[in-house]
């Protein structure tokens, strides 16, 4: 669900719109609240576009945005000081399922957990909203400054290999072969592993074929893992693909990147170990 949403994003957001140019991966985390309108020409969009805006008052936890095909005078009257994202054609309300309008999807983390169709009514939405507010979100982050969850995985030969056997400090990193950004990433990780230890761990099925890409891939240093346990995706907290915890000598989280490696990131993994704060 998370990877088909982020790749959505990915196709439809990478072009601004002209009232608010957005970064794809804000909707991968936090709270969020996507209502989508056609205005003018919908009056029950016009009923449910107040409901929202007191609802964003009454819950400033949760970010709220505005889809519509056009930002007519009429909507942008309406909406106020609400986010507005334009969706010329339909096309990212299409690549979420949306059929109708109103419609109002809650997101947490990239990943939609409630879908309110017309008709609703505003005791339904804050009802969903407040269900939002409640729900444990995973955040890989939650785990700085605490020692990594100890697991078993294998190795390319089929061998047990666990977390504490690896010499630390310790690049970790969370791999989905159907990520395009993971692949992507393997250039500079080939160019970490002269600097540090890299572990690249793939959960779930992987096919022959994608074993193999590995393989050849990911060069001598860098110590390829397999494992189908999804609790170590839960211990984690992993969300999405590419994930990396850099360990420190004593296998406590001392940093946490979700996403691909760009530049600044690479400079952050530098930065911390150059400046002595990786325990040996």
């Amino acid at each position: 669900m998370l990877r088909k949403l982020l790749l959505a994003l990915l196709a439809v957001l990478g072009v601004a719109s002209p009232f608010w140019a957005m970064d794809v991966g804000e909707l991968a985390f936090g709270r969020w609240a996507l209502l989508f309108v056609v205005i003018p020409g919908c009056p029950a969009c016009e009923r449910v576009l107040p409901w929202f805006s007191q609802a964003a008052q009454a819950f400033p936890e949760i970010r709220f945005l505005v889809v519509a095909p056009a930002a007519t005078p009429e909507l942008t009257g309406l909406a106020g000081d609400h986010l507005i994202y334009v969706d010329r054609g339909g096309v990212f309300g299409a690549s979420l399922g949306v059929k109708l309008a109103p419609t109002a999807l809650l997101l947490a983390r990239g990943s939609i957990v409630r879908r309110l169709e017309w008709p609703f009514d505003e005791t339904k939405l804050k009802e969903s909203l407040l269900e939002l507010l409640a729900l444990q979100v995973p955040d890989p982050q939650a785990l700085l400054g605490k020692s990594a969850p100890g697991f078993t995985a294998k190795g390319l030969t089929g061998e047990p290999i666990s977390l504490e056997s690896f010499s630390k400090p310790l690049l970790l990193v969370f791999f989905n072969p159907a990520c395009p950004g993971c692949w992507e990433d393997f250039p500079v990780l080939v160019e970490l592993s002269r600097e540090v230890g890299i572990a690249v761990l793939a959960v779930g099925k992987l096919s022959a074929e994608e074993v193999e890409r590995l393989k050849s891939t990911a060069g001598e240093r860098i110590v390829v893992l397999f494992s189908e346990e999804i609790r170590i995706l839960e211990a984690y907290q992993v969300m999405r693909s590419p994930t990396y915890f850099l360990l420190d000598g004593k296998g406590v989280v001392v940093w946490v990147h979700e996403g691909n490696l760009v530049v600044s990131a690479v400079e952050k993994v530098r930065e911390v170990l150059k400046e002595g704060k990786i325990r040996r």
